[in-house]
Parts: structure tokens; sequence; C-alpha cells
């Protein structure tokens, strides 16, 4: 399968560190095949130290996480398939200027404070 996403979108912004899960990586780059059209990941693996500094939790920092920068129709197309690509945890975005719209994907297990499956919307 072809890797549709560059080691920059991978790739922690504070460090360059790429922990990206392989088996992630396979379901984003299935969902961007079978779509058809450019999916830009605006944040995927982050450090612990990053999301720390951010105030973010550390879903990302699993390397089995990423956020899609997506709005409108295609944003619905993506959140219609993505159960069926095996993501678990889907956070959605869509509200305020189109460049800060995104849904987040993880195929994360079900843990402590960390129900899955989970569908949430962020303020």
């Amino acid at each position: 399968m072809k890797n549709y996403f560059t080691e920059d979108e991978l790739s922690c912004p504070c460090c360059g560190v790429n922990k990206f899960n392989d088996e992630t990586l396979l379901k984003f780059n299935k969902l961007r095949h079978d779509i058809g059209r450019p999916l830009a990941m605006s944040s995927g693996y982050r450090c612990e130290a990053y999301n720390a500094s951010k105030g973010y939790t550390q879903t990302h920092a699993t390397g089995q996480a990423g956020d899609l920068a997506i709005a409108g129709e295609l944003a619905f197309d993506i959140v219609s398939l993505a159960v069926d690509y095996g993501f678990t945890g889907i956070g959605i975005k869509q509200h305020g200027p189109h460049n800060t719209r995104f849904i987040h994907l993880d195929d994360l297990e079900a843990a402590n404070k960390r129900p899955r499956p989970w569908i949430w919307s962020y303020k």
C-alpha cells in the first residue's frame, strides 16, 4: 500500500521524532486511497513533552492517532467510513475558520478514562 503521508506530517513538531504506528498508518493510507482525494494530516505523532507543553492528552504520543485537516462534505465522508477502517476514536472539530477544522482518528483500545469506541466534539 502506498504511503500518502509525508515524514513531516507524521513526525512530532517539536523534536521531529516519528513513532507513528505502522498498523495505524496502514488504516490512514487505506482510507486515503479509497477516498480518492488528498488528505492532509495536520497532527501525527506528538511526543509526551510536546503534548504536556500544550496541555494535550497523550493520545498522539501512542503513535496510534492522527488529525486530518478536513472540513465540510469530506469530513462527513471520513467520519462515515472511519469505523469500517478500524478507528475506535473519532474527534470532530468542524466550527471556526476552515483552516482550523479537523477530524481526529485513532485506533486505541479501551482503557481507564478512555472508553472505546467513542466519538466526541471539540469546543
